[in-house]
């Protein structure tokens, strides 16, 4: 009666280790599987995202141009003395000349783009 006591005791330990080692097997493919679906979708949301990153970047630059004006006009607005007033002025000019160039500044770039063309082609024609 003992030993079969015994005896049952150890066969139901040996069903429950197989049970368990089962059920882990189990957990470990669905684990897995679900491991590289959740980096499918991780990837595929990255592409996303950086297509998206990619058509708001002029908006970006839009954004950091109209942040910079205003540092200027704060500049301006709270400069105390003339020294530091003519600072702010001869920044916020020098920016304003950045973002619209005079037109005879635009005709002088394209000019500068022409001549150099025709230097680089000038020396090629003469090597």
């Amino acid at each position: 009666m003992f030993a079969q006591a015994v005896g049952g005791w150890w066969t139901g330990r040996r069903e429950d280790r197989r049970t368990q080692r089962d059920t882990d097997l189990k957990i470990e493919e669905h684990r897995d599987s679900l491991t590289f679906d959740l980096l499918k979708a991780a990837r595929e949301e990255m592409t996303a995202l950086r297509a998206e990153a990619a058509s708001l970047r002029p908006l970006a630059l839009h954004v950091a141009h109209l942040e910079e004006a205003l540092d200027h006009l704060y500049a301006l607005l709270h400069a105390e003395g003339e020294l530091e007033r003519g600072a702010a002025a001869r920044r916020a000019k020098a920016f304003l000349k950045r973002m619209r160039p005079e037109p005879g500044e635009k005709r002088n770039a394209i000019q500068t783009e022409i001549s150099a063309a025709r230097v680089i082609s000038d020396a090629k024609k003469g090597q």
